[in-house]
């Protein structure tokens, strides 16, 4: 049997359909299984010992070709090798976890007997399937969405599995960081992840560094800032604006390299992005900030967890730009910071670096 896995992105919806895989596994453990994916998330699957084959889908790549007629051809040529790639196999089984326009023609696109996804989808996406599963009723998380998606498979979950396969190469590389930047395990690690795609997720900077100072204070925390390299610049004016700096790795770290860095974090304090739900799906401790969402359908899954949220009447409003931004901006710091004390004062790290 060869099933195919639609989920192109984000990494945060990537990693709740994780469990999904799990599942899938259990039900039909002879399986060829291929996950389609977009380049910047694939990382994240590589090395899965449930994945026997992916489908790298490089949309951005072949957007910005085929913006420039220098690269054109080349962009046809692997636009024409992908799609060669993805029929390649008749998959007895298609699943449409993304449930867009853009993973909907590709399912379309793709060679299977049954073509399975929610109804009614986003973007009409349900017209590229020929089994259409009601979507639930019920305000369900994603990660449990996901699993009714496959429900009436056969599949039954009890507790959601998370998997997410780091390498030696990754560990020793967050070691060497460790020995260069003087980090310890005598003090708390804390780890401050301001950066996200949203401009309404924004927390104010001058909080992520009251925050960062208050950390180091009160708890002799030593704090890291992670983040894309898009990030760099905020992470500096925040740094700007501390008594104590703390530790600027945006840019520096690949995606499983940040993995195991938090796994290392006695907490992490973020908004809602997708290195919360890294965060959340390898068992670490998060404090989770939100504004404009909804953190029943999107908050980091499972109960070690604490989520802050302002009780602001137009939220969650799921907009990705606000002028007054009020369900951020009046978060405060004593509230973050007395929602990392009860993971500061019981360290329980998954895993030490030897």
């Amino acid at each position: 049997m060869r099933i195919l896995i639609v989920k192109l992105s984000s990494l945060g919806d990537v990693i709740q359909t994780l469990p999904a895989l799990f599942l899938l596994r259990k039900k039909y453990p002879d399986a060829h299984i291929t996950w389609l994916i977009e380049e910047e998330s694939a990382e994240l699957v590589v090395g899965h010992p449930l994945i026997d084959n992916i489908i790298v889908f490089r949309k951005k790549r072949w957007l910005s070709g085929g913006a420039n007629y220098r690269r054109l051809a080349q962009t046809v040529y692997e636009t024409a090798n992908f799609i060669k790639e993805l029929r390649f196999y008749s998959y007895d089984l298609v699943i449409d976890f993304q449930g867009l326009l853009k993973s909907g023609i590709l399912v379309g696109i793709s060679r299977g007997k049954r073509k399975r996804g929610f109804y009614p989808g986003r973007e009409k996406s349900h017209l590229f399937l020929n089994e259409k599963v009601p979507y639930p009723v019920a305000s369900l998380h994603a990660v449990d969405r996901y699993i009714f998606l496959l429900n009436s498979l056969g599949c039954s979950c009890q507790s959601p599995e998370f998997f997410i396969s780091i390498q030696q190469e990754q560990r020793e590389r967050i070691a060497k960081f460790f020995q260069l930047k003087g980090i310890t395990f005598n003090n708390p690690i804390v780890i401050l992840h301001p950066g996200t795609r949203w401009e309404s997720k924004l927390w104010v900077e001058k909080k992520w560094a009251m925050l960062g100072d208050l950390l180091y204070d009160k708890n002799y925390a030593q704090v890291i800032f992670t983040g894309s390299r898009q990030d760099r610049s905020l992470i500096r004016r925040v740094a700007k604006q501390m008594r104590f700096p703390g530790i600027n790795t945006a840019g520096e770290l690949k995606l499983k390299e940040l993995a195991f860095l938090q796994t290392q974090a006695d907490v992490v304090v973020v908004p809602d992005s997708g290195p919360m739900h890294l965060a959340a799906a390898l068992g670490r401790p998060v404090v989770a900030l939100f504004g404009p969402t909804d953190p029943s359908r999107t908050g980091p899954y499972g109960d070690i967890h604490r989520v802050i949220v302002r009780p602001i009447e137009c939220r969650p409003c799921f907009r990705r730009k606000c002028f007054f931004n009020k369900c951020m901006t009046e978060i405060s710091v004593r509230e973050v910071w007395e929602a990392t004390q009860p993971y500061l004062s019981n360290l329980s790290r998954q895993e030490v670096i030897a």
